[in-house]
């Protein structure tokens, strides 16, 4: 049913014109009338509603109808104004002509010519919905794909090898975060895991892992409800769930807001879920540039906490300062040391980490512990391919790392842990290029829709260029360019086949800039255009 305004300053034509016809009959329903141009654009202003139509006379005292068409047409730009015209007012049509109305009744109001009209804008406003239902599903389509990548990349920034500042900054604009490509701007994390109560897996016979996709997709609410709130997910540990928190206002305030955020989750995942949770709230970091050090901030307060409250990150400040020595240029040293596999310069790099002559604060020395863990972290999940028992251990040092209760025992944990990555390492050195071969390609999978070359791979793993291209396409069956354009017009083939988005956001995810070049490549690829390609798909699926 669509919803129409009469607005004339005669009491008698608007009667007139409801007694015309069998509005529900024909699809409508007078739901307001107005007296005047000013009472109609306040009615307007207050609708719950906002009606379809709106069937105003062209002449009327204080605001005539050309100054209430042309109101309208300047605040709801959508709405379709029938103009009322007698023979003789030629000029105020010809002035409601200029202002777009292109559909008038002439007084008197013929009933044959009210249905004829009526007939003509249900099937324009049934269109203008379907194509409105259209554009919401491609809304919603593109939000799902867009937070994928934005949740893994959000993963990336903070556990994984350094991606190189141009790219971050390109990947940042590609996925629709722009707003956080700002030196100034304060970032901070949080997490939240869940706890079940003792029995409580019972009702669920079992099915832990439905449970943990509920949390987490409560987690996303909860977080959608607030701006500036970026939900993510590390598939490693099913069980927590990350937020990245842009803050405007003083750290007081961003104290206050992270701590009731937490809260809220907190308070939500019992309510509804009925289960325990542990939180954990981080410092405030300036950029993405120190993103890991506000991620690990963010983890050592977690390992802190308790069921009974989510612990705060107040009392990092000082560890975070401390923080400044464990630089870009230290975190790759490090990563050079292992993937080398010097181990002598990897006990300097330590060594120079935490100097023995230095008085540094237990909680500052774990906390720079905890960001060579997770550097460890990143090159394992690079390194350690179809075994996760060393991202387990790394996992379970960085959970328990609060509870160590000396410098020598933590430093005892790094240096093992530094020779079991190291194994990793050599393990995949001595493969004969296999298992290196492996882990790039597993690279190129995960990252597949940014720029990606293998000049820039061949750095990352070490490699030379020349060998790297050879091993690729012994490993792959596929030279790299080959092997890249088959995963995005794959994936480009899924996305036509299941969702209604249009050519260029398709392109976007996929990793083409230009929608008209990756037209071209998927014509090359599979001998039809995106368009018959989905065409066919959805006669296919028809059947």
């Amino acid at each position: 049913m669509y919803h129409v305004m009469l607005v004339d300053d005669e009491a008698g034509v608007r009667n007139s014109i409801r007694a015309k016809i069998d509005w529900e009959s024909a699809g409508f329903v007078i739901a307001y009338e107005a007296s005047g141009g000013e009472e109609a654009l306040h009615m307007l202003a207050e609708a719950v509603v906002r009606p379809d139509i709106v069937i105003s006379d062209i002449r009327m005292p204080k605001m005539d109808g050309i100054a209430f068409i042309r109101a309208c047409k300047a605040a709801y730009p959508e709405l379709r104004v029938i103009v009322l015209s007698g023979y003789s007012e030629f000029d105020y049509m010809k002035s409601a002509i200029q202002l777009g109305v292109k559909d008038y009744l002439l007084k008197p109001v013929v009933r044959a010519e009210l249905l004829s009209l009526l007939g003509k804008l249900e099937g324009e406003l049934k269109e203008e919905r379907l194509l409105e239902g259209e554009r919401q599903r491609e809304k919603v389509q593109l939000n799902q794909q867009l937070r994928l990548m934005q949740e893994h990349f959000l993963l990336q920034l903070v556990k994984e090898e350094g991606v190189s500042e141009s790219a971050v900054r390109d990947r940042l604009h590609h996925l629709q975060l722009a707003n956080l490509d700002g030196e100034s701007l304060s970032l901070r994390f949080a997490t939240l895991e869940m706890r079940l109560p003792p029995g409580r897996l019972r009702s669920w016979e079992g099915r832990r892992d439905l449970l943990q996709l509920a949390f987490r997709m409560l987690c996303r609410e909860t977080a959608d409800k607030r701006e500036d709130v970026y939900p993510f997910y590390d598939v490693g540990h099913p069980s927590m769930m990350f937020f990245l928190l842009v803050e405007t206002g003083s750290k007081e305030s961003g104290d206050a807001a992270a701590e009731q955020f937490v809260r809220e989750l907190r308070r939500n995942a019992a309510t509804y879920l009925r289960l325990e949770s542990v939180g954990g709230i981080g410092e405030p970091v300036r950029g993405w540039r120190e993103a890991k050090n506000g991620y690990a901030s963010c983890m050592l307060a977690w390992s802190r906490g308790t069921v009974e409250g989510s612990a705060a990150a107040s009392t990092q400040r000082e560890a975070l300062d401390w923080a400044q020595s464990f630089t870009a240029e230290t975190e790759r040293k490090l990563i050079h040391a292992i993937e080398t596999l010097d181990r002598q310069a990897l006990s300097a790099q330590l060594l120079e980490l935490f100097p023995p002559d230095r008085d540094m604060p237990m909680f500052a020395f774990t906390f720079l512990a905890l960001r060579v863990i997770l550097t460890f972290g990143s090159l394992a999940k690079k390194f350690e391919l179809g075994d996760s028992s060393l991202q387990q251990v790394l996992w379970n040092c960085q959970a328990s790392i609060a509870t160590y209760r000396s410098r020598g025992e933590v430093l005892a944990q790094i240096e093992r842990l530094a020779d079991l990555v190291m194994g990793a390492v050599r393990s995949s050195r001595t493969s004969s290029g296999q298992l290196q071969a492996e882990a790039v390609r597993k690279y190129v999978d995960e990252n597949y829709p940014y720029e990606l070359t293998l000049s820039q791979l061949a750095g990352m793993f070490h490699m030379n260029e020349t060998y790297l291209s050879g091993l690729f396409k012994q490993n792959a069956g596929l030279t790299f360019s080959d092997y890249l354009t088959r995963l995005r017009m794959t994936r480009a083939a899924e996305l036509l086949s299941g969702t209604d988005l249009k050519l260029t956001d398709i392109a976007m995810l996929v990793g083409y800039s230009s929608s008209s070049y990756f037209s071209t490549s998927f014509k090359k690829y599979y001998g039809c255009s995106p368009k018959e390609y989905r065409e066919v798909r959805q006669k296919t699926n028809e059947i």
